[in-house]
């Protein structure tokens, strides 16, 4: 058994506050795990863990459908 597995992050999303704060809530609502990390001039970055990183990305893909 597995007990002390660290779970990778990987960046899927990156924009500004308003941008980063509907994307969160589209993953949220995808019941997707996110963190979020604020790179100063390079905007504010959405991670996810790895197991879910395509989900989030046919979410992200899909947010002007």
């Amino acid at each position: 058994m597995i007990t002390g597995r660290k779970i990778s992050q990987i960046d899927v999303f990156a924009g500004s506050p308003w941008e980063v704060a509907s994307m969160k809530s589209r993953l949220n609502a995808a019941y997707i795990q996110v963190s979020i990390k604020d790179n100063g001039a390079r905007g504010i970055q959405i991670m996810v863990p790895c197991e879910y990183y395509t989900a989030a990305m046919r979410v992200i893909n899909n947010r002007f459908s």
